[in-house]
Protein backbone atom coordinates (compact mmCIF):
# COMPACT_ATOMS: atom_id res chain seq x y z
CA UNK A 1 0.00 0.00 0.00
CA UNK A 2 1.37 3.48 -0.75
CA UNK A 3 2.63 6.24 1.60
CA UNK A 4 -0.81 8.01 0.83
CA UNK A 5 -3.30 5.49 0.61
CA UNK A 6 -2.52 4.34 3.98
CA UNK A 7 -2.20 7.42 5.05
CA UNK A 8 -5.71 8.26 3.81
CA UNK A 9 -7.18 4.95 5.63
CA UNK A 10 -5.66 5.68 8.91
CA UNK A 11 -6.96 9.25 8.89
CA UNK A 12 -10.65 8.01 8.36
CA UNK A 13 -10.59 5.33 10.72
CA UNK A 14 -9.41 7.36 13.84
CA UNK A 15 -12.19 10.00 12.57
CA UNK A 16 -14.49 6.93 12.87
CA UNK A 17 -13.69 6.41 15.79
CA UNK A 18 -13.62 9.27 17.36
CA UNK A 19 -16.73 9.36 16.43
CA UNK A 20 -18.13 6.47 17.49
CA UNK A 21 -16.56 7.26 20.89
CA UNK A 22 -18.16 10.92 21.26
CA UNK A 23 -21.67 9.35 20.34
CA UNK A 24 -21.37 6.65 22.95
CA UNK A 25 -20.76 9.51 25.52
CA UNK A 26 -23.64 11.07 24.77
CA UNK A 27 -25.99 7.71 25.28
CA UNK A 28 -27.82 8.09 28.76
CA UNK A 29 -26.55 5.56 31.43
CA UNK A 30 -28.15 2.73 31.55
CA UNK A 31 -30.47 2.00 34.06
CA UNK A 32 -29.67 0.55 37.59
CA UNK A 33 -32.23 -3.29 38.63
CA UNK A 34 -31.66 -3.33 42.35
CA UNK A 35 -33.03 -6.92 43.72
CA UNK A 36 -35.53 -6.31 46.72
CA UNK A 37 -36.44 -10.05 48.14
CA UNK A 38 -40.17 -10.99 48.83
CA UNK A 39 -41.28 -10.46 52.62
CA UNK A 40 -41.99 -13.73 53.64
CA UNK A 41 -45.57 -14.77 54.40
CA UNK A 42 -46.55 -15.04 58.24
CA UNK A 43 -48.10 -18.53 58.08
CA UNK A 44 -49.19 -18.09 61.60
CA UNK A 45 -49.73 -14.57 62.60
CA UNK A 46 -52.60 -13.80 64.53
CA UNK A 47 -54.19 -16.82 64.83
CA UNK A 48 -54.66 -19.48 68.19
CA UNK A 49 -55.19 -22.85 69.30
CA UNK A 50 -56.52 -23.59 72.69
CA UNK A 51 -57.46 -26.59 74.71
CA UNK A 52 -59.78 -26.57 78.23
CA UNK A 53 -60.42 -29.04 80.92
CA UNK A 54 -62.73 -28.22 83.27
CA UNK A 55 -65.48 -29.21 86.01
CA UNK A 56 -69.17 -28.42 85.33
CA UNK A 57 -71.99 -27.94 88.19
CA UNK A 58 -75.36 -29.01 86.39
CA UNK A 59 -78.90 -27.23 87.31
CA UNK A 60 -82.10 -27.01 85.58
CA UNK A 61 -83.60 -30.03 84.09
CA UNK A 62 -87.05 -30.41 84.94
CA UNK A 63 -88.31 -33.47 83.97
CA UNK A 64 -92.16 -35.05 83.15
CA UNK A 65 -93.87 -37.75 81.35
CA UNK A 66 -97.20 -38.55 80.05
CA UNK A 67 -98.98 -41.73 80.92
CA UNK A 68 -101.59 -43.77 78.87
CA UNK A 69 -104.32 -41.97 80.91
CA UNK A 70 -102.91 -38.31 80.29
CA UNK A 71 -101.97 -38.10 83.91
CA UNK A 72 -98.79 -36.08 83.84
CA UNK A 73 -96.50 -37.17 85.86
CA UNK A 74 -94.14 -34.48 87.27
CA UNK A 75 -90.45 -35.10 88.87
CA UNK A 76 -90.07 -34.46 92.46
CA UNK A 77 -86.63 -34.43 94.77
CA UNK A 78 -84.57 -33.91 91.36
CA UNK A 79 -80.74 -33.76 91.35
CA UNK A 80 -77.66 -33.79 88.41
CA UNK A 81 -74.70 -35.24 89.02
CA UNK A 82 -71.52 -32.87 88.52
CA UNK A 83 -69.45 -33.61 85.77
CA UNK A 84 -66.26 -32.28 83.37
CA UNK A 85 -66.00 -30.91 80.45
CA UNK A 86 -63.16 -30.91 77.63
CA UNK A 87 -62.40 -28.98 74.48
CA UNK A 88 -60.51 -27.27 71.87
CA UNK A 89 -60.29 -24.80 70.09
CA UNK A 90 -59.07 -22.18 66.84
CA UNK A 91 -59.08 -18.54 67.46
CA UNK A 92 -57.87 -15.02 65.66
CA UNK A 93 -56.79 -11.96 67.27
CA UNK A 94 -58.43 -8.91 65.27
CA UNK A 95 -56.91 -6.19 67.36
CA UNK A 96 -55.51 -5.91 70.89
CA UNK A 97 -59.31 -5.95 72.47
CA UNK A 98 -60.88 -8.05 70.07
CA UNK A 99 -60.31 -12.46 69.29
CA UNK A 100 -63.11 -14.56 68.32
CA UNK A 101 -62.73 -18.57 68.20
CA UNK A 102 -64.42 -21.59 67.91
CA UNK A 103 -64.48 -24.37 70.44
CA UNK A 104 -66.09 -28.19 70.13
CA UNK A 105 -66.60 -29.54 74.00
CA UNK A 106 -67.28 -32.82 75.13
CA UNK A 107 -69.85 -33.10 78.60
CA UNK A 108 -69.22 -36.52 80.33
CA UNK A 109 -72.21 -38.61 81.15
CA UNK A 110 -73.80 -37.15 84.24
CA UNK A 111 -76.75 -39.25 86.35
CA UNK A 112 -80.15 -37.31 86.43
CA UNK A 113 -82.06 -38.75 89.65
CA UNK A 114 -85.78 -37.85 90.79
CA UNK A 115 -88.99 -39.10 91.74
CA UNK A 116 -91.84 -39.62 89.06
CA UNK A 117 -95.11 -38.46 91.18
CA UNK A 118 -98.34 -40.03 90.52
CA UNK A 119 -100.99 -37.11 90.76
CA UNK A 120 -104.32 -39.90 91.09
CA UNK A 121 -104.79 -43.78 91.48
CA UNK A 122 -105.59 -43.71 87.62
CA UNK A 123 -101.78 -43.17 87.38
CA UNK A 124 -100.02 -45.61 85.40
CA UNK A 125 -97.68 -47.34 87.29
CA UNK A 126 -100.20 -46.23 90.33
CA UNK A 127 -97.30 -45.67 92.36
CA UNK A 128 -94.37 -42.87 92.63
CA UNK A 129 -91.35 -43.92 91.22
CA UNK A 130 -87.55 -43.26 90.93
CA UNK A 131 -86.59 -42.56 87.51
CA UNK A 132 -82.67 -42.27 86.62
CA UNK A 133 -81.28 -41.24 83.37
CA UNK A 134 -77.39 -40.09 81.81
CA UNK A 135 -76.50 -37.40 80.08
CA UNK A 136 -73.88 -36.66 78.11
CA UNK A 137 -73.09 -33.88 75.72
CA UNK A 138 -71.28 -32.11 72.43
CA UNK A 139 -71.19 -28.42 72.14
CA UNK A 140 -70.18 -26.56 69.19
CA UNK A 141 -69.78 -22.82 69.66
CA UNK A 142 -68.54 -19.85 68.18
CA UNK A 143 -67.32 -17.25 70.47
CA UNK A 144 -66.13 -13.63 70.62
CA UNK A 145 -63.97 -12.13 73.31
CA UNK A 146 -63.33 -8.74 74.95
CA UNK A 147 -59.57 -8.54 76.22
CA UNK A 148 -59.36 -5.57 78.81
CA UNK A 149 -55.56 -5.12 77.99
CA UNK A 150 -52.79 -6.98 79.60
CA UNK A 151 -51.14 -5.71 83.40
CA UNK A 152 -48.43 -7.20 84.42
CA UNK A 153 -48.90 -10.18 82.45
CA UNK A 154 -52.27 -10.67 83.17
CA UNK A 155 -55.28 -9.74 81.01
CA UNK A 156 -58.85 -10.00 82.00
CA UNK A 157 -61.38 -10.56 79.69
CA UNK A 158 -65.04 -11.54 78.98
CA UNK A 159 -67.39 -13.00 76.32
CA UNK A 160 -70.15 -14.86 74.82
CA UNK A 161 -71.10 -17.19 72.25
CA UNK A 162 -73.58 -19.12 69.89
CA UNK A 163 -73.74 -22.24 68.53
CA UNK A 164 -75.63 -26.32 68.73
CA UNK A 165 -75.74 -28.97 71.33
CA UNK A 166 -76.30 -32.14 70.62
CA UNK A 167 -77.83 -33.71 74.09
CA UNK A 168 -77.55 -37.72 75.02
CA UNK A 169 -79.90 -39.24 77.11
CA UNK A 170 -78.96 -42.98 77.66
CA UNK A 171 -79.41 -46.03 80.02
CA UNK A 172 -82.80 -44.90 81.91
CA UNK A 173 -83.70 -46.77 84.74
CA UNK A 174 -86.54 -47.25 87.25
CA UNK A 175 -87.22 -48.25 90.96
CA UNK A 176 -90.69 -48.15 91.12
CA UNK A 177 -92.56 -51.71 90.79
CA UNK A 178 -94.15 -51.09 86.63
CA UNK A 179 -92.13 -48.10 86.11
CA UNK A 180 -90.99 -47.41 82.13
CA UNK A 181 -87.67 -47.87 80.70
CA UNK A 182 -87.63 -45.31 78.26
CA UNK A 183 -85.16 -45.63 75.29
CA UNK A 184 -82.43 -43.69 74.59
CA UNK A 185 -82.17 -40.32 72.28
CA UNK A 186 -79.90 -37.76 70.95
CA UNK A 187 -81.61 -34.11 70.57
CA UNK A 188 -80.01 -31.28 68.64
CA UNK A 189 -80.72 -27.56 70.09
CA UNK A 190 -79.37 -24.21 70.13
CA UNK A 191 -77.53 -23.02 72.39
CA UNK A 192 -75.15 -20.34 74.04
CA UNK A 193 -72.91 -19.27 76.90
CA UNK A 194 -71.43 -16.34 78.33
CA UNK A 195 -68.31 -15.98 80.16
CA UNK A 196 -65.16 -14.19 82.08
CA UNK A 197 -61.69 -15.08 82.85
CA UNK A 198 -57.89 -13.98 82.64
CA UNK A 199 -55.18 -14.92 80.57
CA UNK A 200 -51.46 -15.11 82.44
CA UNK A 201 -48.29 -15.05 79.93
CA UNK A 202 -47.00 -18.12 81.13
CA UNK A 203 -43.97 -18.30 78.26
CA UNK A 204 -43.39 -17.36 74.35
CA UNK A 205 -47.00 -17.84 72.61
CA UNK A 206 -48.21 -19.57 75.87
CA UNK A 207 -50.85 -18.57 77.68
CA UNK A 208 -52.76 -20.01 80.69
CA UNK A 209 -56.36 -19.29 80.75
CA UNK A 210 -58.74 -19.55 83.47
CA UNK A 211 -62.74 -18.65 82.99
CA UNK A 212 -66.29 -19.77 84.31
CA UNK A 213 -68.55 -20.03 81.74
CA UNK A 214 -72.24 -19.92 82.26
CA UNK A 215 -73.75 -22.41 79.44
CA UNK A 216 -77.27 -23.09 78.11
CA UNK A 217 -77.96 -26.41 76.60
CA UNK A 218 -81.61 -26.70 75.98
CA UNK A 219 -83.87 -29.53 76.41
CA UNK A 220 -83.82 -33.51 76.24
CA UNK A 221 -86.08 -35.83 75.34
CA UNK A 222 -85.87 -39.39 75.84
CA UNK A 223 -87.87 -42.04 72.86
CA UNK A 224 -90.78 -44.17 74.11
CA UNK A 225 -90.54 -46.62 75.92
CA UNK A 226 -89.32 -50.23 75.89
CA UNK A 227 -92.66 -51.42 76.42
CA UNK A 228 -95.87 -49.98 77.45
CA UNK A 229 -97.46 -47.16 76.45
CA UNK A 230 -96.67 -43.38 78.06
CA UNK A 231 -95.24 -40.15 76.07
CA UNK A 232 -91.44 -39.59 76.08
CA UNK A 233 -90.05 -38.14 79.17
CA UNK A 234 -89.28 -34.34 78.52
CA UNK A 235 -86.19 -32.55 80.53
CA UNK A 236 -85.95 -28.49 80.35
CA UNK A 237 -84.11 -26.14 80.59
CA UNK A 238 -80.90 -27.91 81.32
CA UNK A 239 -77.39 -25.40 81.55
CA UNK A 240 -74.09 -25.71 83.30
CA UNK A 241 -71.88 -23.77 85.52
CA UNK A 242 -68.61 -24.65 84.15
CA UNK A 243 -65.29 -23.45 85.93
CA UNK A 244 -61.80 -24.12 83.65
CA UNK A 245 -58.61 -24.21 83.26
CA UNK A 246 -56.85 -24.47 80.06
CA UNK A 247 -53.58 -23.39 77.57
CA UNK A 248 -53.56 -20.88 74.38
CA UNK A 249 -51.03 -21.31 71.87
CA UNK A 250 -50.23 -17.95 69.82
CA UNK A 251 -49.00 -19.37 66.60
CA UNK A 252 -46.99 -15.61 65.67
Amino acid sequence: MSSLKRNLFLSVFGAAMSATVAFAADLPAPPVIEYEPETPVEIGSSWYLRGDLGFSVYQGGDASWVDAFHNTRNFTDMSIENGWVAGIGAGYYFNEHFRADVTLDYRHDVEHDGKAVCPNPTCTPATTTRERVNFSAWTLMANGYVDFGTYSSITPYVGAGIGVAWLNVNDYSSSGSGGFIFRDNTQTNFAWNVMAGAAFDIADNVKLDANYRFVSLGEAETKGPTTGSANPVKYEDLYAHDFRLGLRYDLN
